[in-house]
């Protein structure tokens, strides 16, 4: 009995020390409590930001860690700009080859978070991808509204977890 205390004891002195840096919750200074966000579309897909704004702002608030807010009542300001857009055929129709049945959207966008009143960036998130596979449709155009948002909440979460998670 006493070698079985002396042993978690033992366990307990070298993997404690190891967890001192870690902390849960988040990476931000206490003074940042809102958010303000834009998004800036620089991708050849138009449109795409309008979605990806959306999903932004119900990740933030699905996090809860960060209000969001209009500029100039935000403490913080994430900019998140998009900077491709990207569609691949994945698989395609056994019996006509070239027609492809399924896709793949992928996004790219880059992220920074700067306080609202200084300008001093806070964090920058330098390449974040967000993608989402989807059946092709009755046509091309319909099956990608389909599979955008699945895209862009994709890309919110990174987004969100990269910006607020402390590891």
């Amino acid at each position: 009995m006493k070698f079985i205390k002396s042993l978690l004891t033992a366990g307990l002195v070298f993997i404690l020390p190891g967890c001192a840096g870690y902390r849960v919750g988040s990476s931000l200074p206490e003074a940042i409590q809102t958010v303000s966000l834009s998004i800036i579309n620089q991708s050849d897909e138009p449109s795409i930001e309008v979605q990806v704004m959306k999903s932004l702002r119900a990740e933030l608030q699905m996090d809860g860690r960060l209000a969001v807010r209009s500029p100039g009542e935000a403490d913080a300001v994430l900019k998140v700009i998009l900077t491709g857009y990207r569609l691949t055929p994945l698989a395609y129709d056994t019996v006509e080859g070239d027609l492809a049945r399924e896709y793949r959207i992928v996004i790219s966008a880059k992220a920074v978070l700067s306080d609202a009143a200084t300008g001093d960036v806070i964090l920058e998130v330098p390449s974040v991808v967000g993608d989402s596979e989807f059946p092709y449709a009755s046509d091309l155009t319909t099956a990608k509204l389909g599979g955008l948002p699945e895209a862009a909440d994709d890309l919110a979460r990174k987004v969100v977890s990269m910006t607020v998670t402390a590891w």
